[in-house]
């Protein structure tokens, strides 16, 4: 039976995503060297991740010489803005300000980052 469908990045993806982002252009052996799993996957294992994700339109790639080099297509920060949105209407109904709330809550902030909401929420 064939996986379903699911939104967003799988972490196997995420975890090449990030270093495209970082670090782009990379070929395959490139990625698997700067992925930090342990164990490492098999090269072909990941050569056929990254072709399922160009297919999917996360990714491109530049022939150089015999080596495919491979970017990003899919924003780190369209992405981020994706995965905030679906959390918060997954846990929150999509009420933000809830999502929000929970954070600020539950979360140990340092007097820096309390003085920085000041300033950004002032600014809006």
């Amino acid at each position: 039976m064939a996986r379903p469908i699911q939104p967003g990045l799988t972490e196997n993806e995420f975890m090449v995503m990030k270093e495209l982002w970082a670090h782009s252009p990379l070929t395959v052996a490139q990625i698997l060297e700067k992925l930090d799993r342990q164990p490492k996957p098999a090269y072909t294992s990941l050569l056929t991740l990254v072709q399922a994700m160009e297919k999917q339109g996360y990714i491109g790639h530049h022939k150089e010489g015999k080596a495919y080099t491979y970017f990003p297509i899919l924003k780190q920060s369209a992405f981020t803005s994706g995965e905030i949105q679906r959390m918060s209407e997954r846990l929150f109904g999509g009420r933000s300000l809830s999502l929000l709330m929970n954070l600020i809550e539950n979360e140990q902030l340092s007097r820096e980052d309390v003085e920085q909401l000041k300033k950004m929420l002032e600014e809006l």
